[in-house]
């Protein structure tokens, strides 16, 4: 089993127990469980089977929960998780399917309307009886309704890392058995959405039947929907669905092509064949019954009048035009960024020492960081005062003192508050090197209250970027309601930055977004909200999202060294 998979099980178990009313820290365990092993950088089930390393030496996971590791990867099932299951109505769990509905809610809805399944929520709703409830107003109301369907999906959406997780091990695989000769994950994993839906790979291969064979026999395979010679599809055990397709070396460009670009996207492009007098689709570029393009995807574009699109960019958001008129932006690239500007440390809620993530942000090559443990108002992640945030950055002080060719910035994650006031003084803030600002609590206030709270932050001359600005986590929350215009607007006037953070889980800008505030004049930070040092390679989602977004390495502040990052601060123009 992958990682994600076996974190999949562990998510399960805190919900259940949260319904179930048991201890706050035993839920928390499980929870801390799951993000550990889904962000543990080697595959924890080959380290069960070889005995190679003992589990109990990660951070978080004692023997019980390495022992409920071992059963998982043996039996692909965890056995707590069924016995607690087995104590609730089976339809109770598809409600946390729901977003915003998370065990607490379900609990009282539970406890008091007896809910026990998307169809007694959808009558509970019906009859007025769940918006007198406490914590559930129009809002909420609103939010279940429109969420209902949710419950019956039974295959979710893979966030992107969970998918790369898979994507990465199958092609591995595939690669493995020989015979493959080209190969290639297509679809929104290659334009690189935050979640993924299924996955579709294409080979070229001269024994097409034997590379079909060793698919269908893959250790994840729960199913085998269908095998032939050409294609096959099959669904793991995480309840992904895969598809594998063969196709012979004059189409691979072509078929690359058609199972990458959004529908939109290949619409388009079938027009501008048809206005050429082709014909286009996964086998080439026709003219007539003759084939004139389709072994590279960059021959069918330039067939085309276009230039080639980069696979993020495929969403029928205006690159067909920009392809046309050669003005395609030159997306910024993982290796332009010089350093990471969200973590946290175990000071606050991470769990590593400000030494662990700054030598795992040099092995990446970066130059600078920033340490951004909370402010105080984040009381569950022990979030600093004034006193013990200057105390850190006394540490980090001395320790730039002794260090040659890397620098940490006196940084702090800021929370604004419900009334609008900044969690820490501003003596205290004028202090710090990078101050990111971010919202919390009162994610239910109104859109007039929300707006005002962001604006203010990015008037405020000590706040250098406002941090995660929609706040939605993905699959669990969406964004809470805001004038993103206005905010854009204080952003672009007062020189601060908006951040895409790249933690899977966030991704947050959204993409469309980030391009509209690039229109309108707004630079923007990139970082991961590393939890713990193997947290950093999270850099490539949130360059994912730049790119998709068709930003530059100019649009971003973190890939100028340092001194210049320095100077293109908002705090360095005071």
């Amino acid at each position: 089993m992958q990682n994600p998979d076996i974190a999949r099980l562990f998510d399960e178990v805190p919900d259940l127990l949260e319904i179930q009313n048991a201890n706050p820290f035993r839920v928390r365990a499980y929870r801390n469980a799951a993000r550990t092993i889904r962000d543990f950088p080697e595959p924890i089930a080959e380290l069960v089977r070889a005995a190679t390393k003992d589990l109990t030496e990660i951070p978080g996971i004692g023997e019980d929960l390495a022992e409920k590791i071992g059963d998982i990867v043996t039996t692909g099932e965890l056995p707590l998780r069924k016995q607690l299951a087995a104590k609730l109505p089976a339809g109770l769990l598809d409600l946390l399917r729901i977003p915003g509905l998370g065990p607490k809610r379900v609990k009282i809805l539970y406890q008091k309307l007896k809910v026990k399944s998307a169809a007694d929520l959808a009558k509970a709703l019906d009859a007025g009886k769940v918006q007198k409830l406490k914590g559930f107003g129009p809002k909420m109301e609103e939010k279940m309704r429109a969420g209902l369907g949710q419950a019956q999906v039974t295959e979710r959406r893979m966030l992107l890392n969970e998918a790369e997780t898979q994507a990465l091990a199958i092609v591995g695989y595939l690669n493995a058995g020989g015979n493959v000769r080209q190969i290639e994950v297509a679809g929104s994993y290659r334009r690189r959405r935050e979640t993924i839906g299924d996955l579709d790979i294409l080979v070229t291969s001269d024994a097409s039947a034997a590379v079909m064979d060793r698919f269908v026999r893959y250790g994840e395979v729960r199913e085998i929907v269908s095998q032939g010679e050409t294609r096959s599809t099959v669904k793991f055990r995480s309840g992904l669905q895969v598809d594998l397709r063969a196709v012979e070396p004059a189409a691979y460009g072509a078929a690359l092509q058609y199972f990458t670009g959004s529908k939109a996207h290949n619409v388009e492009l079938r027009k501008i064949a048809q206005e050429h007098g082709y014909k286009l689709n996964e086998y080439g570029l026709f003219k007539g019954t003759r084939r004139v393009a389709g072994k590279t995807e960059e021959e069918i574009y330039a067939k085309l009048g276009l230039d080639w699109i980069p696979p993020e960019l495929r969403e029928a958001r205006g690159e067909i035009t920009l392809a046309r008129e050669h003005r395609l932006p030159r997306l910024v690239a993982l290796t332009d960024i010089r350093g990471d500007l969200q973590m946290h440390t175990s000071a606050t809620d991470g769990k590593g020492t400000i030494d662990d993530m700054a030598h795992a942000a040099r092995a990446l090559g970066y130059q600078y960081i920033a340490i951004t443990d909370h402010s105080k108002r984040v009381t569950m992640a022990l979030g600093f005062d004034a006193k013990r945030l200057r105390e850190q950055w006394k540490t980090i002080d001395e320790w730039n003192a002794t260090s040659r060719g890397f620098t940490i910035l006196k940084s702090i994650e800021l929370d604004i508050l419900e009334n609008g006031k900044l969690d820490l003084p501003d003596d205290v803030l004028a202090e710090a090197d990078y101050v990111v600002a971010t919202v919390h609590y009162g994610l239910n206030q109104t859109e007039k209250e929300l707006t005002r709270r962001l604006v203010g932050a990015a008037e405020h001359p000590c706040v250098d970027t406002i941090g995660h600005p929609t706040g939605r986590m993905l699959g669990k929350r969406e964004s809470y309601r805001f004038d993103f215009d206005a905010v854009v607007r204080a952003c672009v006037a007062h020189g601060c930055a908006l951040e895409l953070d790249g933690h899977p889980e966030r991704m947050d800008l959204p993409d469309t977004l980030a391009a509209a505030a690039k229109k309108q004049g707004a630079r923007f930070v990139l970082s991961t909200d590393s939890h713990q040092p193997g947290n950093l390679p999270f850099m490539r989602y949130a360059v994912d999202l730049a790119r998709r977004a068709g930003l530059e390495s100019g649009d971003i502040l973190n890939t100028r060294p340092l001194a210049d990052f320095r100077r293109e601060l908002k705090r360095s123009k005071r």
